[in-house]
């Protein structure tokens, strides 16, 4: 049996690099066909644009942004019994409650009810 040297190794490898390299330059990559026609008219028609922000509109008309108002107030003086309790669903506050809420400190909101306690 013949012992391959140094320099056989070397000119090995070179030949299957060079056999690797010719062998996929005579395959040709497959070709993708580009209708230029087909691009131009993608590029040129944004009608589907409108179409979206048609829906993005409907969407956003259709939910309801509703905030969750407490309906009921409820304010408490320092020995915790309770002062006023108003009821807020007509969105309209009395002129008491205005005053005793602005002298008062917020304590939590619970339940659809907000409580407050007068400062001293």
């Amino acid at each position: 049996m013949k012992v391959l040297g140094h320099k056989n190794i070397w000119a090995l490898v070179a030949l299957l690099l060079a056999g690797t390299v010719i062998s996929s330059a005579r395959t040709t990559p497959s070709e993708v066909i580009v209708q230029p026609e087909t691009t131009l008219e993608f590029e040129d028609d944004f009608s589907y644009m409108e179409e979206v922000e048609e829906y993005v509109d409907d969407y956003f008309e259709s939910m309801e942004f509703e905030e969750d108002q407490p309906s009921v107030i409820k304010v408490y003086d320092e020995n915790g019994e309770l002062v006023l309790i108003e009821d807020t669903s007509d969105n309209e506050l009395s002129e008491e409650a205005v005053r005793l809420i602005r002298q008062s400190e917020f304590l939590t909101e619970y339940d659809d009810t907000t409580y407050y306690r007068l400062n001293s």
